[in-house]
């Protein structure tokens, strides 16, 4: 039975192992191509070790005065953490209410919020454009932060981990004399810290792989983001340097991934759990 077992596990591990390859061949293949002449990239049998390593393309891709992709990372963080900080706050203190308070229509409210799911995205870019320009909010990074702000998919999301905390814990603070605050500060928050960090890292994400509102609301270089920089190497002449600043873009994704996974995992495993 042990050696059957033992067998088994080889076996899926060795099946997984291959699709887990097939999966991350493309990244392979971007890292090694963008490390070579633009003559190379494409040749076939592909030689995976470039030979030698033309570290010239990303020097040329961090360098370029015309195009600085350095300022483009700056730019990318600061709507990110901007987003971040705004969506955790407004988006906790929505899903606290509609969970452990009570009020006339919360029900009625919370199905109009979910209702608004069910438009995409690019139905509301000619409203918000014109909004912003009568506003002078076009051209600026805050066309792209507020709206990110307000994200019902993220309201619904801690509202049912809010929802799975015992009523009882919120209940015994309102006796003791604790504000609504003070109880999602330190009863609701310490409980559900995990689906509040996936929550920032799918924000961040979102916000850092967005290149549809920056191509919209963004004119200016100065302003551009890091998915408007890759935009700009899209010519035959510059595709190892498209895949250099592509490669760097991922960067900050893979590394909060390595880091914050645990997270993934914590919020998945008790999105099942019922208070």
């Amino acid at each position: 039975m042990k050696k059957k077992k033992r067998t088994s596990k080889i076996i899926t591990t060795v099946v997984i192992g291959a699709f887990s390859l097939i999966f991350v061949l493309p990244l392979i293949w971007m890292i090694s191509a963008s490390l070579k002449p633009n003559y190379e990239i494409f040749n076939y049998p592909i030689r995976w070790i470039p030979n030698p390593p033309m570290v010239q393309n990303y020097i040329t891709v961090w360098t370029d005065e015309t195009m600085p992709f350095g300022l483009m990372y700056l730019n990318s963080l600061k709507i990110a953490v901007f987003t971040i900080i705004g969506k955790l706050i407004i988006s906790a203190g929505a899903a606290y209410a509609f969970s452990k308070m009570r009020f006339p229509g919360k029900n009625f409210i919370f199905i109009l919020f979910l209702a608004s799911m069910m438009i995409p995205t690019q139905v509301t870019i000619l409203p918000r454009f014109v909004l912003f320009k009568e506003l002078g909010l076009y051209n600026t990074h805050a066309s792209l932060i507020l709206p990110a702000l307000f994200d019902v998919s993220a309201i619904f999301l801690l509202r049912q981990f809010y929802s799975a905390v015992p009523i009882d814990l919120s209940e015994s603070a309102v006796l003791d004399g604790a504000s609504h605050f003070r109880i999602w500060a330190q009863i609701i928050v310490p409980l559900t810290k995990a689906p509040m960090a996936s929550l920032a890292i799918l924000a961040l994400v979102t916000s850092w792989n967005d290149y549809f509102n920056p191509l919209i609301f963004i004119v200016s270089k100065n302003k551009y983001t890091v998915s408007l920089g890759i935009n700009n190497y899209t010519a035959d002449v510059y595709v190892n340097m498209g895949l250099a600043a592509s490669v760097s873009a991922i960067l900050p994704i893979l590394l909060l991934y390595i880091f914050c996974q645990k997270y993934f995992e914590q919020s998945i495993a008790s999105s099942g759990i019922k208070g």
